[in-house]
């Protein structure tokens, strides 16, 4: 299975080496071209619409490669949308609010034909149907947000796709090592795409990809995003780990706007105060130095986010540390306003040195620090504040596994138990004793999983796991079952071939899950991940192991499971 997904960022990218070139002759002869102005740093008529290779090699890749689902086809329909928005506005140049509209359609797609959302996101003092509609406000605006984001960045030979190509390498990083193959084949595929657009694309550039391609690949950045980008965690996690990953976007738009809100100027209106152009022209460095440090320091981000998986306290401060060392660049090249210097200013009162800047006593001053700084002081405290209680949680706080339930409960057992399937049902009636929640809900997705890919102990038209199935679902697992792994289950057994047998499994995840079920959405869900090991090969999966994602829910006290998902196997 690794081996395709390697194979799949390999044909994309090749198939966007050879498109390239050709799409460029063909949009240079259209006359689809970037011409120079006051604002561009490019000398002479360079073609623009490079983000049509990358797409088409995208596309081409998916049909050979990515199993689609309701939620992946509505991704390649939004993601349609946003294309040809951006084509549209690389060869006639439409207005900011028609973009805007455009990006709006392709978030309502994923969102409502879908199911793509922030999900699991409640307040307690508030209706769950409120809840919802806030969770769809936050949804659109972060797939519109990190569109735009990944939009602005394109403004040096590179940049743009250079960035993309580590943060989503760094996505399929983490989502494989969290069992998400879906989420990794995804990324790979468009980072190939890619990785043959930059071959043409670094400095000097023969061609760029235009708003066709920027628009898109932030689309996609977002909606991957929101499909777990895979960390099973909170909602506010889901979208924690890729605004780490995209730091330097992110930040890059969020002083934009500040800088053109104390400039009195459009957000739409184009400038030269970015951090490449910082780079570049403050310091000097010209592009393609400016490029690799941006490179550089988004590489920082994203092994900070991977470092998340391992330890959230080592992640958390190194976050803090970069996001520091980006302040103190910000205030030190002038990026918002030449007095917009805080940290430094508030450093000064200890250091005392002339070369940094004071507090002032003019009147005028104060009247400005009246109006406006304590609103940013008081509001950088309560970001802080809220930051800080969310790492204290996170690093210290351990989940709940004291039961508040007191009647054991009864789980079902297996027709013919095999060894494992014993050992298990024993832990499941321990952890019942010592009344420990999260170790039953583990174990019970175990015994499920055991079971279901065992079948040295099944008899004809048996399935594995069905009793432990949520009763309103278990004809549609079934029904999964018989086309999938128990597809040729009768015929095994009748010739006594049906050997296969799990001995022994390694538990990669257990936590909360933002998946939810029609008419289930009040109760709790439980993702978990883990690896199940064979007693030889197993001829249905074609691997001695396969790694599954169970999704459980807990409901007057019992755990049920309500989903399967085979994340790495020949058979899906």
């Amino acid at each position: 299975m690794r081996l395709t997904i390697t194979f799949s960022f390999i044909t994309t990218f090749l198939i966007s080496l050879v498109l390239v070139p050709i799409v460029g002759r063909v949009t240079k002869k259209l006359g689809i071209v970037a011409h120079t102005n006051h604002r561009t740093i490019h000398k002479g008529s360079i073609t623009r619409a490079g983000g049509y290779a990358i797409y088409a090699s995208f596309l081409i890749g998916c049909m050979f490669y990515l199993k689609t689902d309701r939620q992946i086809n509505a991704l390649l329909i939004g993601s349609f949308v946003v294309f040809m928005t951006g084509l549209i506005d690389d060869i006639h140049d439409i207005s900011p609010k028609m973009k805007l509209l455009g990006q709006i359609i392709a978030s309502v797609i994923v969102i409502f034909y879908g199911g793509i959302s922030l999900k699991g996101f409640t307040f307690t003092f508030i209706p769950n149907a409120f809840s919802y509609i806030i969770a769809i406000i936050i949804t659109i605006c972060w797939i519109v947000g990190i569109t735009n984001a990944i939009n602005l960045i394109d403004g040096l030979d590179g940049l743009c796709a250079g960035i993309t190509i580590i943060s989503l390498v760094t996505i399929s990083v983490i989502s494989l090592q969290s069992g998400r193959t879906d989420i990794t084949a995804l990324s790979l595929l468009l980072a190939g795409s890619v990785a043959g657009f930059l071959v043409y694309n670094f400095h000097p550039a023969k061609i760029f990809m235009g708003d066709c391609g920027a628009l898109l690949l932030g689309y996609m950045i977002a909606v991957i995003s929101l499909l777990g980008f895979g960390y099973k965690s909170t909602s506010f996690f889901t979208l924690g780990a890729p605004i780490v990953v995209l730091a330097v976007p992110i930040i890059d738009t969020f002083v934009a706007i500040i800088r053109r809100k104390v400039h009195h100027k459009s957000f739409s209106e184009a400038d030269r105060g970015h951090l490449h152009h910082q780079l570049m022209f403050s310091l000097n460095l010209g592009q393609t130095k400016s490029v690799l440090i941006l490179y550089f320091v988004t590489i920082l981000f994203s092994v900070c986010s991977y470092i998340y998986l391992y330890s959230k306290l080592a992640a958390s401060i190194m976050f803090i540390v970069l996001m520091i060392l980006f302040e103190l660049f910000i205030e030190l090249t002038n990026m918002i306003d030449r007095k917009y210097k805080p940290l430094l200013t508030l450093a000064n009162i200890f250091i005392q040195s002339e070369r940094l800047p004071k507090i002032k006593d003019s009147k005028p001053y104060n009247n400005i620090l009246k109006k406006t700084n304590i609103w940013i002081i008081t509001f950088v405290i309560v970001i802080a504040s809220v930051s800080g209680y969310v790492i204290y949680k996170n690093v210290h706080t351990k989940p709940e596994t004291v039961s508040t339930k007191t009647e054991e409960i009864d789980y079902p057992q297996a027709r013919e138990e095999t060894e494992l399937l014993k050992e298990i049902y024993k832990d499941i009636k321990e952890n019942q004793t010592k009344k420990k929640d999260n170790k039953i809900g583990t174990y019970v997705g175990l015994y499920f999983l055991a079971d279901y890919f065992s079948l040295s102990n099944k008899s004809k038209d048996e399935i594995g796991g069905t009793e432990l199935f949520y009763d309103s679902i278990e004809k549609d697992f079934e029904t999964y079952a018989l086309d999938s792994y128990y597809k040729t289950a009768n015929e095994l057994i009748e010739s006594n071939t049906n050997t296969q047998e799990v001995v022994s499994y390694k538990v990669k995840s257990y936590e909360k899950s933002n998946k939810s079920i029609e008419g289930l959405e009040d109760y709790s869900y439980f993702d978990l991940i883990a690896e199940m090991k064979f007693k030889d090969n197993n001829d249905i999966i074609g691997s001695n192991v396969v790694n599954a994602v169970t999704t459980l829910i807990k409901k007057d006290g019992k755990f049920y499971v309500v989903s399967l998902e085979i994340v790495d196997a020949s058979i899906q």
